[in-house]
């Protein structure tokens, strides 16, 4: 081994170990914290937790949750402990007491398994929860126990019907919520959005969910001209590219629940299996889905409440297909049926 190599090698073994003794002792530091919390309840309430930390669709989709837990525990402290950039989601709660944003999955694992907590609802799949500097591994044994995995997961029901097995508690229907404040309600004001407004979500962090950018401006613009709809694109990154005044591109400028509230004042929303479809299913917009093959998934459902039970949800397949292979033909002509539905009394056409 060259000097540099060698040079190499030992700094990133200092560097990793530094990590890993610095997270012990700040892992020690938040389980006195905790301790102290419990010792001040005097017996009178249990110290619980729930553990799903990424990713946003997933969190709201797990919602139910919270309210599920604390109906089983009515007098317990409930701690809901998630990655920072998504505590927004969770920290309004009503049933929920505080939020822990986990700093690593190192820490994480140190706190849950110190016995600080009478009892830890891990939501997670333990092959996910790698630490990336010290390469911990946070296993979540219930669902290992019962064969929860990510290559199988949607085997076993919805993602909500999911994370009540690995948490170990009773399978119960329920539609996710979200909490909007009035802050984000008046930014959202300021828009002064249309009220014949569609909400669009053209990609994803997976491209075998999405639809292509051809079909989709397509589309929009068949939404736009033809049926006189606003149409508003949210997201990380605006995929359609336009200059008709009826397309507002809202692509990375608000916050998680902000963008809930802008899904909410919307009469549909369309878009792909990501974060948002969870969104506009915990704020009750009717949404039109295209879906398809997912990996060795070949029919799969997300959602609970009434996305799952087609009440409040239209979804776009074609058998063995994926997202990305669905003929625009049949997308345009099943929103059709949609738009065809709606009472002449009510017509938005």
């Amino acid at each position: 081994m060259n000097f540099s190599a060698f040079k190499a090698l030992w700094l990133h073994r200092y560097r990793k170990y530094t990590y890993i003794l610095g997270e012990y002792v700040r892992a020690w530091g938040t389980i006195a914290r905790f301790f102290a919390l419990k010792i001040s309840f005097m017996g009178r309430k249990k110290l619980v937790a729930i553990l799903r930390t990424e990713h946003f669709g997933d969190i709201v989709a797990a919602e139910p949750i919270a309210r599920q837990v604390r109906a089983l525990t009515p007098n317990a402290y409930i701690v809901w402990i998630v990655r920072p950039v998504f505590k927004e989601l969770v920290e309004r709660h009503p049933e929920i007491d505080k939020v822990w944003a986990q700093p690593s999955v190192l820490r994480r694992k140190l706190v849950c398994e110190s016995g600080v907590f009478d009892r830890v609802h891990n939501l997670e799949f333990w092959q996910s929860n790698r630490d990336p500097i010290s390469e911990h591994v946070h296993k979540n044994q219930v669902a290992a126990q019962k064969d929860i995995t990510v290559f199988n997961y949607f085997e076993k029901g919805n993602l909500l019907t999911i994370f009540q097995q690995c948490a170990e508690l009773p399978i119960v229907d329920d539609a996710p919520r979200v909490y909007i404040d009035d802050a984000d309600r008046a930014q959202v004001d300021t828009l002064g959005l249309p009220e014949k407004l569609i909400v669009i979500h053209c990609s994803s962090n997976y491209p075998t969910k999405d639809w292509s950018v051809e079909n989709w401006h397509k589309l929009v613009n068949w939404l736009m001209l033809e049926k006189g709809y606003y149409v508003a694109e949210i997201g990380l990154k605006n995929v359609i590219n336009t200059t008709n005044s009826h397309y507002l591109n809202l692509c990375g400028q608000f916050s998680i629940l902000q963008t809930a509230e802008i899904i909410r004042r919307a009469q549909f929303f369309i878009g792909i299996d990501s974060g948002p479809a969870h969104l506009a299913n915990a704020v009750g917009t009717y949404g039109i889905l295209l879906f398809g093959r997912l990996n060795n998934f070949d029919s799969y459902m997300p959602y609970s409440g009434n996305y799952q039970n087609g009440k409040n949800a239209l979804f776009i397949r074609e058998p063995g297909k994926t997202c990305a292979a669905l003929n625009y033909t049949l997308v345009q002509a099943r929103i059709e049926t949609i738009f065809a539905g709606i009472p002449k009394a009510e017509s938005v056409l």
